[in-house]
């Protein structure tokens, strides 16, 4: 049974447009295996040294990584390939220590988290964080762990359990007397194509 560490009252929403934005990784060696033995509907691609990745707020970087592609809507070789395409289901980070960090959709606050392993499902959008976590939300509060599962839409948070051996910190700033302006133009970050401006017909 897992204990809920929502750091401040209430739940703070992850930036809803970064799930629709190009995932852009950076790093000093690559190696990518099509799995056509074992299963060939899955890719994964090794990164190790310096490894960045990026995805509208969202930005992690360590030491080594994996990213594994989901190649069942790709078409067979020779087929049309207008249609498919390959998608990433699943980001594993490594270092001492890994980094994450997404801002939010309500107040445009930052949110970051290290931890020896960041264990990221795009189609959960759970990110599972293992070794030493550390997260702190600016001016909301800071938690420390061994184990957290974070929500990256929606900016849950759930750590620990009944055993004696689990203990998990948090600490929870005081409220602010002003609260924090909220956001209409998406935290400054990319929201997808812009509508066209609308004709002098279309105005009347």
């Amino acid at each position: 049974m897992c204990v809920l560490a929502a750091l401040a009252a209430g739940q703070a929403l992850a930036l809803s447009t970064d799930r629709n934005q190009p995932m852009d990784v950076k790093a000093n060696y690559l190696k990518t295996d099509q799995n056509k033995n074992t299963n060939p509907d899955v890719s994964t691609t090794f990164l190790k040294g310096d490894v960045q990745i990026t995805q509208g707020s969202i930005k992690a970087h360590g030491a080594e990584a994996t990213i594994y592609q989901d190649n069942s809507n790709k078409p067979a070789k020779g087929a049309n390939d207008s249609g498919g395409s390959s998608k990433i289901k699943r980001v594993v980070i490594v270092g001492k220590q890994a980094h994450l960090e997404q801002v939010h959709d309500d107040d445009c606050g930052l949110m970051i988290a290290d931890a020896d392993t960041i264990d990221y499902h795009t189609d959960t959008d759970l990110a599972d964080l293992k070794g030493h976590v550390s997260v702190n939300q600016k001016g909301k509060g800071e938690f420390h762990g061994e184990h957290m599962i974070y929500n990256t839409k929606t900016g849950e948070m759930e750590s620990g359990d009944n055993s004696p051996q689990s203990r998990v910190t948090m600490r929870v700033e005081p409220k602010t007397a002003a609260p924090a302006a909220t956001s209409d133009n998406n935290c400054g970050y990319p929201v997808g194509a812009k509508k066209p401006a609308k004709t002098q017909d279309e105005k009347h």
